[in-house]
């Protein structure tokens, strides 16, 4: 601002962190300066929470015909109005400009900002050979079940974002697409316990944004990543990413090409009744998964002129998936003699692909901040999965063969998704309102078959195959308030939702359809105190099943265990309570509530045609959570150390023969992170993770303990960085748990592929580069 109080528009003020004893402040960058630049103010100023120091570069600017006759020297101070540049002055040459203002600051590993909980990855050393699914799981409130099922504080079907774009996938096949994804393309993870009326109103737990980096300097920049990993198998990451950022127009495209191949071990077993005498089954499942990774991503923006701008975004992936499975089950009779023993070997192609493309056009109506936008999205989702499950069963005593069983399957999955929105912004009288509307049309076709060899042939098996339909459409709307006062601000929002949804299986002639509006209100408070913040939100949430929980096909383990999908299954509903503080700017403490209806988890039920564990999602009746986390950064030079402490109590309820108990328990957590400056450059970072014994739906888990480790060097002015991972280093990271429901004794002991070594290079060419970022929509998370 100049000496008026006017301000000087067109500035641009960007952050990085630099060590202060390489601040070096010389001639600045060449080019025209802007006709109305006066100077500028410069200030140091010591953090005294982490003792780094921020530079604080002020422009200020007077509307004046003539140019600054000056020279940016380091020991210059700056001019008052009309005097005369000398030895204390901050003087500039004509020919020089003022491109960009760099201000330097650090983050915390845990951040809070308005509600919102901030997990800080950028330039991690242990991001090598890591994926995004490994880095999730060790974000405080995230547990992980058997078959990589993801939870958010005891909340299932987790909703995921990337860049503000909803994921189209949940359980394996969500699993699946963040471990196709490399975590150095991560900035940061954001946690929103109550997502405002803006968002739609799914999450029961709240919402995970995985942010990615953007490209914002002008001219181009490309950037080469290359990544060994060697765990079980070689696993290899290539990537290619690049802009172009000129005054009108953006483009930015990346091509990755990802094999996170895997081998599983696990072990589980259970009991079973069959012509009337009880066995008890020891189950050892191995898999070899081979998996090869194509995402490729293009997006640009279009800025028209100074009020209009038009955005297209394309983002889509090949997964060239594939498995083998082999499954030995000993079958023990009451005697604890072994009886026989079931064989399973399986196979199974699973190609996925995925198309996924939006447009958007933003208005902005005047300078006062008024703005419409309007997008529009469309997505394509296939699965084509085929697979031949062999049995053979042996005598216990004598080892011969006395019958084999084939079963092959056919499960195509095709799932569309439509949708239109428009927001609007208008600030009045210092209160900032938005409304919006939104309508979504989903369709999902799954004509699945099984065959069974009978007499050398493979002949349908009816009571097994069928053709599943769902047609799903949502209309919303909703409104909300934003005021800001000098240390306080309120959000008060309210969203409506109308379901009209119907699935139905063609040959069993199964009907089920949904009619219902919803209205979720949120609303939150925050306040500053100099040093401190806090904050306090609740909002109404909804969380839908998914769509491959409400078909009912089936997946097999194995002869004695399978999934299968239950299409009369109803949305969950929620009121989720959170409060937020940072103290000193640096402590991090949130607590959380949620209280869920008719929740929905995996149910073990025994298959009497087949005497098979079934593991089927279904709603129960109430659940709570309680989540207690604290945070705290410590530092001492060259030493740094982010401790998070993490306490929930659970209330779930569980299914038993006689009918559901409500099971509670208190479970805790304890993360820590250190980083080390080493000579030479190199940086060491060291993370170690602890969970005590805890509640997983009908699941209790056993503790769990890990450690991975972390070097990195950067050459070249930092264009080239060279990272070094030894994740799970101790070999101790073990998924254990048992069924706290005496339908079935079943329990599991997986030992998933995490001890790795990876090695990674990148290169940079240009400026700081990303792959585009989408806006997105609450139907792709449910896939």
């Amino acid at each position: 601002m100049h000496g008026n109080e006017i301000p000087c528009k067109g500035s641009l003020l960007l952050m990085q962190t630099i060590p202060p004893q390489k601040l070096v402040i010389g001639t600045p960058t060449p080019g025209p300066w802007p006709k109305n630049l006066a100077g500028f103010i410069l200030f140091n100023e010591i953090n005294k929470m982490n003792r780094l120091s921020f530079i604080l570069v002020v422009i200020t600017a007077v509307i004046s015909p003539a140019f600054i006759q000056a020279q940016l020297s380091p020991d210059s101070t700056v001019n008052k109005p009309g005097q005369q540049p000398g030895s204390d002055s901050l003087p500039f040459r004509q020919k020089d400009s003022l491109k960009q203002v760099t201000v330097t600051a650090s983050r915390s590993g845990v951040q809070v900002d308005n509600g919102r909980i901030i997990m800080n990855m950028a330039n991690s050393a242990l991001a090598a050979g890591a994926t995004v699914f490994d880095v999730l799981t060790k974000m405080p409130g995230v547990s992980v079940g058997q078959d990589d099922n993801l939870s958010l504080r005891g909340t299932q079907n987790v909703t995921v974002m990337i860049d503000g774009k909803m994921n189209y996938l949940t359980g394996k096949q969500l699993a699946d697409l963040l471990k196709g994804m490399s975590s150095e393309q991560i900035v940061r993870i954001e946690l929103m316990p109550t997502p405002p009326a803006a968002f739609d109103a799914a999450g029961n737990a709240g919402i995970i944004n995985i942010i990615t980096r953007k490209h914002t300097a002008r001219g181009y920049a490309i950037d080469l990543r290359s990544t060994l990993t060697r765990g079980s198998n070689w696993l290899f990451n290539e990537n290619i990413t690049a802009a172009v950022n000129t005054r009108r127009l953006q483009v930015s495209a990346s091509f990755d090409y990802n094999t996170p191949h895997r081998f599983v071990n696990s072990h589980s077993g259970n009991g079973v009744q069959e012509h009337g005498l009880n066995y008890n089954l020891q189950r050892t499942n191995t898999g070899s998964y081979k998996i090869k990774f194509y995402t490729y991503r293009l997006g640009a923006d279009w800025q028209l002129n100074d009020r209009h701008q038009l955005s297209a975004f394309y983002h889509g992936y090949f997964d060239d998936f594939s498995v083998y499975k082999h499954a030995r089950v000993n079958r023990y009779d009451a005697d604890d003699q072994l009886h026989s023993v079931i064989r399973t070997h399986t196979s199974i192609i699973e190609p996925y692909h995925y198309h996924a493309g939006n447009i958007s056009y933003t208005w902005r109506l005047d300078t006062a901040g008024r703005k419409l936008t309007a997008e529009g999205h469309y997505i394509n989702y296939r699965n084509l999965s085929d697979g031949l499950m062999t049995t053979r069963i042996e005598d216990g005593n004598t080892g011969s063969i006395t019958a084999e069983h084939a079963l092959r399957s056919h499960q195509p999955g095709y799932i569309t998704i439509r949708s239109a929105k428009a927001d609007l912004e208008w600030p009045y009288k210092g209160v900032l309102l938005r409304a919006g509307l939104k309508y979504a049309h989903v369709t999902n076709d799954n004509n699945f078959r099984f065959d069974s060899l009978i007499n050398g042939s493979y002949k349908e098996a009816a009571t097994m195959s069928d053709h599943f339909l769902y047609d799903e459409k949502i209309a919303a709307a909703y409104v909300s308030l934003a005021k800001q006062w000098k240390r306080s601000g309120l959000q008060a929002g309210l969203r409506m939702e109308q379901t009209d949804a119907g699935g139905r299986t063609v040959k069993a002639a199964l009907f089920n359809q949904w009619k219902y509006t919803r209205f979720f209100p949120t609303i939150s408070f925050e306040h500053t105190l100099k040093q401190h913040r806090l904050s306090l939100s609740l909002s109404r949430r909804i969380n839908r099943p998914a769509y491959g929980d409400l078909n009912p096909v089936r997946w097999y383990v194995d002869q004695y265990f399978y999934y299968a999908g239950n299409p009369g299954l109803v949305p969950e509903m929620a009121w989720l309570l959170a409060a937020t503080g940072t103290f000193n700017r640096k402590y991090v403490v949130t607590a959380t509530y949620g209280l869920r209806e008719n929740y929905m988890a995996k149910r073990l039920l025994v298959d009497s045609a087949s005497n098979a564990v079934k593991s089927q999602s279904v709603n129960f009746s109430d659940m709570q959570r309680f989540d207690l986390l604290l945070a705290a950064p410590f530092s001492a030079g060259w030493w740094s150390l982010q401790a998070s402490v993490g306490v929930n109590y659970s209330m779930y309820p569980i299914p038993q023969r006689t009918g559901d108990v409500s099971v509670s328990r208190w479970a805790g957590s304890v993360q820590v992170q250190q980083q080390v400056k080493l000579p030479a450059g190199l940086r060491l970072e060291v993370s170690t993770n602890l969970y005590s014994r805890e509640l997983w739906g009908i699941y209790l888990k056993e503790a769990l303990f890990f450690s991975d480790a972390g070097l990195q060097k950067a050459f070249l002015n930092e264009n080239l960085l060279l990272k070094l991972s030894f994740t799970d280093f101790l070999r101790t990271y073990r998924l254990k748990a048992y069924s706290l429901s005496n339908t079935t004794d079943y329990r599991y002991f997986d030992r998933p592929d995490m001890h790795r070594l990876g090695l990674s290079v990148r290169y940079h060419i240009g400026g700081k580069v990303v792959p585009k970022k989408a806006a997105g929509i609450e139907e792709q998370e449910r896939l």
